[in-house]
């Protein structure tokens, strides 16, 4: 079998992607080692920037939206008004739509078919995939790797593992008098260096979840987190998360295949919030991108790159708070900042982060000092 392009794993950022390059005219294939479309449930508040990177995206799939974000670390306090609303969206109908998407613009989707690896000979790279025993050499000009975050096609291509982070998040009835329309955020630095939340997906139900440490007890942590706050778990959504790091290789050339990953295995992932859903579509029209017009991948993806870069330098600061400079972060937001961060969302950071600084420039400081204590 020959195709132009081979997408291993049925991800949204690698469906995505093989929309994109069969909708140009491209023959491409999505290899998926699941046996049948059955991708684990797990609820994701994403910002409007869903909007911009696919415009056309169905309506259907917005479950909610989020007028509100409430920050709280000890006593301190403060709300973010929403001037563009947050959009609830379950993973599993988001993955279901792209892959009709993928399916009608032409993408050959073979579910039960393992990669196996890489076989070069003289030059020569053939993808090698394992369907009903049988093994098989595919023949394409471009791999991507969309395999989550141990991608198997990253070490076969032999790019380095991506650092990640345990989340675990549990489905709850809102509680009473709990506006629907408001997501909370808990920083508790004895705890993690990330922070609980609170998210509703709907009128009535909500998600509570954590982000830890790797190696951290984190059901145990989410449990007393439960347990103090008086919520009552329903059902468990667990899984890892892909930490980006600039510097991070991404791409390969091995004999005459191009590799390309995305999404988690490329560890498009922001690493303030660990929200990956907008960076990863990114990643993956990136990818398309690079083929379509025939330039390397790093160039359609500097645009991502930047937004990921940052994230990544404000969570090096983040990583060396403790609990009184969380408590003066909170404290720094006037209601002139809170006014300036309703009108942006986190996929577009590098837009306006300066600016931030302009309007409250006692972050500067607190931001020097992190910068140089050690950690």
């Amino acid at each position: 079998m020959k195709y132009d392009v081979v997408v291993i794993g049925a991800s949204s950022a690698g469906l995505f992607a093989a929309e994109i390059l069969a909708k140009s005219g491209k023959r491409v294939a999505v290899f998926e080692r699941a046996e049948s479309f059955a991708p684990d449930i797990r609820t994701y508040i994403i910002t409007p920037g869903l909007f911009r990177v696919m415009p056309d995206v169905e309506s259907e799939l917005i479950l909610h939206e989020i007028n509100a974000i409430y920050l709280q670390t000890g006593r301190e306090s403060a709300v973010i008004q929403l001037s563009s609303p947050d959009l609830i969206v379950e993973r599993v109908q988001l993955i279901t739509t792209l892959l009709n998407r993928a399916k009608s613009a032409g993408v050959e989707v073979h579910f039960g078919t393992e990669f196996k690896g890489l076989i070069t000979k003289n030059g020569i790279t053939r993808v090698n995939v394992l369907s009903n025993s049988t093994e098989t050499l595919i023949e394409a000009d471009y791999l991507i790797g969309a395999d989550g975050v141990a991608s198997t096609v990253g070490k076969a291509a032999g790019l380095p593992d991506l650092l990640t982070v345990p989340l675990l998040q549990v489905e709850i009835n809102l509680p009473e008098n709990w506006d629907p329309g408001v997501v909370k955020v808990w920083f508790d630095y004895e705890d993690t260096p990330y922070f609980y939340w609170l998210i509703p997906d709907s009128e009535t139900r909500a998600v509570v979840g954590l982000i830890a440490q790797s190696g951290a007890n984190i059901r145990v942590l989410l449990d007393r987190f439960l347990t103090e706050n008086n919520f009552y778990p329903l059902s468990y959504q667990s899984g890892k998360a892909a930490l980006y790091s600039p510097g991070d290789r991404i791409e390969s050339q091995v004999g005459d295949l191009k590799v390309m990953l995305i999404g988690d295995a490329a560890g498009q992932v922001k690493v303030t919030t660990v929200g990956g859903t907008v960076t990863g579509l990114s990643g993956g029209q990136a990818a398309a991108c690079a083929i379509l017009e025939e330039v390397p991948y790093r160039k359609t993806r500097k645009g991502v790159t930047k937004e990921l870069n940052l994230h990544f330098f404000i969570r090096q600061l983040l990583e060396k708070m403790d609990q009184k400079d969380y408590v003066r972060l909170i404290g720094l937001l006037s209601p002139t900042v809170l006014s300036f961060l309703s009108k942006y969302d986190r996929d577009t950071m590098r837009q306006y982060f300066w600016k931030l600084l302009l309007i409250q420039p006692r972050f500067i400081p607190l931001g020097l000092k992190l910068l140089f204590r050690r950690k």
